[in-house]
């Protein structure tokens, strides 16, 4: 995907205050090998507005972005980024002193390549945009918004997949209609703008971890605009696109360390530099009118992509998550760590072949092909992914990723002990004090109500499992054969609170067998 590819040790670089910062000024002085924009970044237009601009939409849709606008020439011009934050100013003040460039590194056990990303035309920070985010909605000239806002950042219900109508956000959206906080409420208002108009819509595209995500986003969407009046909603329905897409590459938060990288790569001074994976995939439902040359990025347009984001879902998601929590409590830092020991990878391999694969629709030779694949990448030593990061929001996760893959598998009459000590193992990570030998520290938006849960059950496992279970919003309606589950659940939970995480996924992984 880049051109170069430079290699050292960094361990005892400091970055120095004296070297340049990277921007338009000082492209040109960035060091031979690092690969530089294919167009003049400034000459860029906005036709596209982003909403979240994180580690990931960078690391993803603004590379392959700048690879449509080099492949269209001239013309591509048009398909330049305002990037907004939805809440914190960090990225937009790290961004804005850069022109919005900055460095992409590639880390693979073969090295590191660099690039510098120049699609990013402006870096907003919403909340305290002049325009404000549903006016640049309105602009005729975007003509797509995409969003990286998480699961979380919706604002569903997890169990119904339907907006949290009395959520405070939502709540102080339908009173606010120029500084919405939402991103549901900003693309609603944002849309009333153009009915009003009478202009045409733009595209709006998810690519968040969400099941069927455009889909979801519309609902979400129509439900917000039904608050405020049957009109909007209706005209939505009618005239607004949300393909479902499906997105994948590993993207971890940026560290001192990436900035040591960039700035020795590069000869400048790089606030926000992203590190990624070689691996880039992005899947979206094919849709009518303008839009970029994806495809010169590997970006493939399809008919349906519900088969490729439950796989990724399940297989990917659903085994970061489980190699998240176990990982956590056998002490291991990094995703990378953890599959390092091989007990771990065997497990990971067995959860995916043997409960989340057979509730994918690939045929078998697929599926072992995509494990493979995925093993190498959860392999990976250069990507620093840490466990507390990919478990964070369970609560918000686990429907999709691990309670209807497992769902599924009772209903076919098949077994799921590696899903249930996931399970387990998340549900323990809130049980553990500080005094317990073990450090695991959980970021969740019910993180308190989960404590207090566990302090409630104490040491009684069987009523632990019972209580969580009754949790609709996080674990869905009762479960086939639920006592059983239960039974097994409460089993996970003493082994766990008894004996070492290592043996308890030795036992589990003889039940896989």
């Amino acid at each position: 995907m880049l051109d170069s590819m430079q290699t050292s040790p960094i361990a005892h670089f400091h970055l120095s205050p004296r070297l340049n910062r990277l921007s338009h000024a000082t492209l040109r002085a960035i060091a031979p090998g690092v690969r530089r924009p294919g167009f003049d970044p400034a000459s860029l237009g906005r036709g596209i507005l982003h909403l979240g601009c994180g580690a990931f939409h960078r690391g993803h849709q603004a590379i392959a972005t700048q690879r449509a606008i080099e492949a269209e020439g001239a013309n591509g011009h048009r398909w330049g980024i305002a990037s907004a934050s939805m809440t914190r100013r960090t990225t937009p003040d790290q961004l804005r002193p850069q022109d919005g460039l900055y460095t992409l590194i590639e880390r693979s056990e073969a090295g590191l390549k660099a690039e510098i990303v120049g699609s990013l035309r402006e870096v907003l920070h919403g909340p305290s945009d002049p325009r404000g985010l549903p006016a640049r909605i309105a602009d005729p000239e975007t003509r797509i918004v995409t969003l990286t806002i998480t699961a979380a950042g919706h604002l569903l219900e997890p169990s119904s997949g339907r907006l949290q109508v009395d959520h405070a956000d939502i709540l102080h959206d339908l009173n606010h209609p120029d500084r919405p906080r939402s991103a549901v409420g900003t693309i609603a208002y944002g849309l009333d703008w153009v009915r009003r108009q009478g202009g045409p819509p733009p595209v709006i595209l998810s690519c968040d971890n969400v099941s069927a995500n455009g889909r979801t986003l519309r609902q979400a969407v129509l439900d917000f605009a039904g608050l405020l009046n049957d009109k909007l909603a209706g005209w939505i329905a009618y005239n607004v696109r949300f393909p479902n897409t499906m997105v994948d590459r590993i993207v971890p938060a940026t560290t001192d360390a990436d900035r040591r990288d960039a700035a020795r790569l590069l000869g400048l001074r790089d606030a926000a530099p992203v590190s990624v994976e070689p691996f880039l995939q992005w899947v979206i439902e094919e849709f009518d009118g303008p839009r970029p040359l994806w495809e010169e990025a590997g970006a493939r347009f399809v008919a349906d992509v519900e088969s490729f984001k439950v796989a990724k879902l399940r297989l990917l998601n659903g085994t970061h998550m489980l190699l998240a929590y176990l990982g956590a409590l056998a002490g291991y830092r990094t995703i990378a760590d953890t599959v390092a020991d091989p007990l771990f990878r065997q497990f990971a391999e067995a959860f995916m072949l043997r409960e989340q694969g057979p509730t994918v629709d690939f045929n078998l030779a697929e599926r072992r092909a995509y494990v493979t694949q995925l093993l190498q990448r959860l392999h990976n030593p250069a990507i620093r992914h840490e466990v507390g990061r990919v478990g964070r929001n369970g609560s918000v996760k686990l429907a999709t990723r691990l309670m209807r893959p497992l769902r599924e598998n009772l209903l076919a009459g098949r077994t799921g002990p590696c899903t249930i000590l996931g399970i387990a193992a998340w549900i323990r990570g809130f049980a553990l004090r500080d005094t317990s030998g073990t450090q695991v520290h959980l970021i969740d938006p019910s993180k308190d109500q989960m404590k207090d849960l566990c302090e409630e059950t104490g040491e009684d496992h069987a009523l632990q499992a019972v209580s969580f279970l009754r949790l609709e919003e996080v674990f869905g309606p009762e479960l086939p054969n639920h006592d059983e589950v239960v039974a097994e659940l409460a089993q996970a939970l003493r082994d766990l609170h008894l004996h070492p995480v290592r043996d308890v996924v030795r036992s589990r992984l003889a039940l896989a067998a």
